[in-house]
C-alpha cells in the first residue's frame, strides 16, 4: 500500500442526504452528491430521490459511535482461548440539524402538522426507516468523502436552545446490516460503504 499524502482529509464542510431505506446510489455515481444540491435523483425518473437535510451543526458534526463488539474467548480444560467469538456491535450515527423550517423539523422529528400550525412531536420517538448518505468535503484540497448507509433506524433525540450558536435538533441513526450492498468474498453481509475521493472523479 502506497503512502499517499493527497488522501489526507479534513471534513471542513458536509451535509447529509436522506431517502427511503434501501434507496440505491445514483446510477451516475456518488459524484452526483454535491454540498448544495437540494436533491439528487437516483436515475432519470422523478423518483426515488435523495433529499439534502440542509444545515447541520458545525460544533457537533456528524459522528459515528460503536457500542459492543467485544471479543470473547472460550477455554477448554486442556488449553486457554481455544475459541474466540466476536459480538456484532451497534453502530450509531449522530448529528444535529440547525435548520428550523417546517419541512426539516418534520423530517428530523418524524412529527406531523398540527390543527393550528406547528409540528406535533411524539414523546416516544418514531423510528423512521431511512437510507443516509453522509458527504464530507475538504474545501482546502477540494476533496469529497462519502458514507452510504442503505438501512438505518432514524430517531429524533432532543432540542438544544442553550448555546450561543444556532438552535440544534439532534438525531440518531442506528446502522443495520443490509442485503443492498455487495456481499463479501465469504458471503459476509455489509452495513455501510465508504467512498474515497477517487470515487467522486
Amino acid at each position: 500500500m502506497a503512502i499517499n499524502g493527497d488522501a489526507l482529509l479534513q471534513a471542513a464542510r458536509g451535509t447529509v442526504f436522506t431517502a427511503p431505506a434501501k434507496t440505491a446510489i445514483p446510477t451516475a455515481g456518488v459524484k452526483q452528491f454535491l454540498l448544495n444540491s437540494g436533491s439528487v435523483k437516483v436515475g432519470t425518473a422523478d423518483t426515488p430521490v435523495w433529499d439534502n437535510l440542509g444545515h447541520t451543526s458545525n460544533s457537533n458534526k456528524i459522528s459515528f459511535s460503536k457500542d459492543g463488539g467485544d471479543t470473547n474467548t472460550i477455554d477448554t480444560w486442556l488449553t486457554a482461548a481455544a475459541r474466540t467469538s466476536t459480538e456484532a456491535p451497534t453502530i450509531t450515527v449522530s448529528g444535529a440539524s440547525v435548520q428550523g423550517d417546517k419541512a426539516t423539523l418534520k423530517k428530523v422529528t418524524g412529527g406531523w402538522d398540527g390543527d393550528h400550525g406547528g409540528v406535533i412531536v411524539p414523546i416516544k420517538p418514531i423510528v423512521q426507516k431511512l437510507a443516509l448518505f453522509v458527504l464530507a468535503y475538504d474545501d482546502g484540497d477540494k476533496l469529497s468523502f462519502g458514507l452510504y448507509l442503505p438501512e438505518t433506524d432514524f430517531t429524533f433525540d432532543t432540542i438544544d436552545l442553550t448555546g450561543d450558536e444556532f438552535a440544534e435538533f439532534s438525531f440518531n441513526a442506528v446502522v443495520k446490516s443490509t442485503d443492498v450492498l455487495k456481499k463479501g468474498p465469504n458471503g459476509e453481509i455489509g452495513g455501510y460503504a465508504l467512498f474515497s475521493p477517487e470515487d467522486f472523479k
